[in-house]
């Protein structure tokens, strides 16, 4: 499944993170395949998406989020 899918507050795991389209400084900051997130917010009127990743708020547009693979976490 893709990041956009998820629901408000299921927290998943990131699988798949296709470089060529997310920013660098999410990497730095741990948005790698094993990290753990959770979709803070709905997608709001500018398309953005609000995540948590180890406590830290990240903005990811609809067409990012598209393109990251996640998986639930049981």
């Amino acid at each position: 499944m893709t990041l956009d899918k998820i629901k408000l507050n299921q927290p998943v795991k990131v699988c798949k993170v296709p470089t060529d389209f997310v920013p660098a400084k999410f990497v730095q900051l741990g948005f790698i395949p094993g990290a753990e997130i959770a979709l803070e917010r709905l997608p709001s009127k500018n398309g953005l998406l609000y995540i948590v990743l180890d406590g830290f708020y990240l903005a990811i547009t609809e067409e990012i989020a598209k393109k990251i693979e996640v998986e639930k976490i049981d």
